[in-house]
This record gives structure tokens, C-alpha cells and sequence, in this order.
């Protein structure tokens, strides 16, 4: 008797270890540029070599709660001259000092991924692989492509499928031999089918899409989430627009799934001050195996974040600045507009979402 009540202990702790581990928590961040301002403020002159190590500062602590952190890099990687737009390529310490904040998955595939032709491409990913960088979206050849399509992360017992497109690359025909994933109805269906053999609980597609600086997704947007949900994808990420656009959640009864669409992030990190491209949110979801094996999206949070640029020793300087974390605190701020600028998107962002958490 003993020995059966000792084996029904472990057998019911083994139960609740399983269940714990079974969720995962994902982090997206928005566009992450690198104007010719930024270029010039992370340059150090005594080391010859450049530090971003403020820009991420006070995002690094948000990001090691989640298990992935996936982010637009909206620029190439290594190709000197440095540049910023219209045709953009960061030192190779931006990613790195990114990847130090938590951020460890990036999309490639974007209308600036052949700003600097074969190169460019090459070098980006040359970068990524030796900083051990995650990515998807570009590839070196098709043979890359196909045998890096998908992406699969697996963690806590839950697979997941990621895929990377873009509207276009700025008329820039993508040079050969590389590969840059393009919106197309056919080949999407393809990636999702061969995605669908593996098995995954979930496919999330990262999308460069949209209208840029409008707030309301087009009908282009509203027509590609459509065949997306119909092919089986169940979560949407989007990029390019540089100010946010919705978020919206559906629950198919019929089915019983839950379909997540976040239309646009803005602008992560960026030189842009016009309001509200200044601005953007990291978008935080929690997924869950539920007992028949389904993924359920048991939270999602949309947190936002402000870019504040200053001058201190005759220097530019870019923070990206949690705004819950800092909207009582207008002392921090060298000038009180500055502030004032942080508040006036906080109320874009409230306006917006209504308010910053959303559960199910």
C-alpha cells in the first residue's frame, strides 16, 4: 500500500514538471535600423570600433524573460562604407550588441536585404552565422534556402515553425545567386506544406508588408492573413510600416484555434523622430500544449518602447526606453519636451491598444 501511494506522489510531481515545462515565451521587436546619425554616435575613436551597448540597456532585462526574441534587422551587415539610408549596411557590432541585449532570432528578408547587392547579402550573413545569430528570411543560394526552410525552434516540448517574407527590395532585382523570400501566394503555400511535415505545433510568418506610416493594415494585409489562416498558420508578425498598426486576436469555434495577427511593431530602433515613427512595441506572447496536445495562446502583451535621442559631449545618443518604465520619471530627461515627446506616443500607444495587456 505504501508503495503504491509513493508511486502515485512521483507519477503526479513527474505530471506537473511536464506541464510546467510545456509553454514557451516569445518576444518580437520591431525594425531595427541604422541610420547614418546612429552609424556616427556608436563610433568610439580611441578603439577604432563602434558600441551600441546604450542603445539596448534598458531592453535587456524584458528580453531574458522570454525563451526566443526575433527582430527585423532592416540592414546589411559589414559592407564598408558604412551607410545609412537609402541604402543601408551597420558595422557588425550592432547585431552583437543586440544579441547581448537577448535578442537571438532575426529576419532578413526586407525591402533594404539587397541594399548592397550579392555582397551585402553574403556579408549580413556571414555576420549572423559567426555571432551565432539565428536568422531566416535571405539565403546564400537556393540550395541554402531549401535546406534551411523552415526554421524550426523546438523548446519545453513545443515545436515552431518560422517563415520570412517581404513585399519587395526597393526595385532592386535580388542578385544571383542569392535567395530573398518575396510575398508569393505559391511559393508561401509550398514553405508551408514542407513546414507542415515536421510536425509543428505552431507557424508563425514574419511579414515586411503594409503601407508605410499608415496606422490601419491595407487590404492587401487583410487579404495575405486571410489565405495564411487557410493554410494553417496560426500567428502573424509584422514589419515595414515604421509607426505600430493593430493587433488582433481571433478564437475559430468551429476549429477550435487561436489566430494572432500583430500588423506592425514600428520602429524599434531607428533615427526617425517624425511622431509616432519614433516609437514602437515589443510584443510579448506566452504559448501553451494544452492537454490534447493543442498550442493555445495563453497571453500576449504589448509593451512599448520609445527612442530617445540626445546630445551629450558634442555626441548624439539613442536609448530605447520601456515607456512604463519611465513615464514618471521626467528627470531623467535632459529636456522636459523630451519627455513630453515619450508621453505624446504613450498616448498614441494607449489610444491604440486601450490598454497594455490582453489575456485570454
Amino acid at each position: 500500500m505504501m508503495r503504491t501511494k509513493f508511486l502515485l506522489i512521483v507519477f503526479f510531481f513527474g505530471y506537473l514538471a511536464q506541464a510546467q515545462t510545456d509553454s514557451l515565451r516569445l518576444m518580437f521587436a520591431g525594425d531595427m535600423m541604422n541610420h547614418g546619425p546612429q552609424i556616427k554616435s556608436a563610433y568610439q575613436v580611441q578603439s577604432n570600433s563602434y558600441d551600441y551597448t546604450e542603445n539596448f540597456q534598458y531592453v535587456d532585462s524584458i528580453f531574458r524573460q522570454a525563451d526566443f526574441v526575433i527582430a527585423n534587422l532592416e540592414t546589411t551587415l559589414g559592407v564598408k562604407p558604412y551607410s545609412g539610408y537609402p541604402q543601408f549596411s551597420a558595422p557588425v557590432e550592432f547585431p552583437l550588441y543586440a544579441k547581448k541585449a537577448g535578442i537571438n532570432i532575426m529576419a532578413t528578408a526586407n525591402n533594404h536585404s539587397c541594399d548592397k547587392g550579392l555582397k551585402g547579402i553574403v556579408n549580413t550573413l556571414d555576420v549572423l552565422d559567426t555571432l551565432n545569430i539565428i536568422h531566416f528570411g535571405t539565403y546564400r543560394n537556393v540550395v541554402e534556402r531549401d535546406s534551411l526552410t523552415p526554421l524550426i525552434i523546438e523548446k519545453n516540448n513545443i515545436k515552431i515553425v518560422l517563415l520570412n517574407y517581404s513585399y519587395g527590395t526597393n526595385g532592386i532585382a535580388v542578385p544571383r545567386p542569392a535567395v530573398v523570400n518575396l510575398i508569393d501566394k505559391e511559393q508561401i503555400k509550398t514553405d508551408i506544406e514542407k513546414a507542415k511535415k515536421h510536425l509543428p505545433d505552431a507557424i508563425i510568418v514574419f511579414l515586411h508588408w503594409g503601407t508605410q506610416y499608415k496606422y490601419k493594415p491595407n487590404q492587401s494585409q487583410k487579404d495575405l492573413v486571410k489565405f495564411l489562416h487557410e493554410q494553417g498558420v496560426n500567428i502573424i508578425i509584422g514589419s515595414h510600416p515604421h509607426v505600430l498598426q493593430p493587433v488582433e486576436y481571433e478564437y475559430d469555434v468551429l476549429n477550435d484555434i487561436d489566430y494572432l495577427t500583430v500588423y506592425s511593431l514600428g520602429n524599434f530602433i531607428s533615427n526617425q523622430r517624425k511622431y509616432p515613427r519614433d516609437g514602437a512595441m515589443i510584443f510579448s506572447m506566452n504559448l501553451t500544449k494544452d492537454e490534447q496536445g493543442k498550442i493555445r495562446i495563453k497571453k500576449y502583451e504589448s509593451i512599448p518602447v520609445w527612442v530617445y535621442k540626445y546630445q551629450k559631449d558634442k555626441k548624439n545618443h539613442y536609448e530605447i526606453l520601456p515607456v512604463e518604465d519611465f513615464k514618471l520619471r521626467p528627470d531623467y530627461f535632459q529636456k522636459n519636451s523630451d519627455y513630453q515627446k515619450m508621453m505624446r506616443y504613450y498616448k498614441f500607444f494607449k489610444q491604440m491598444f486601450d490598454v497594455k495587456l490582453f489575456s485570454q
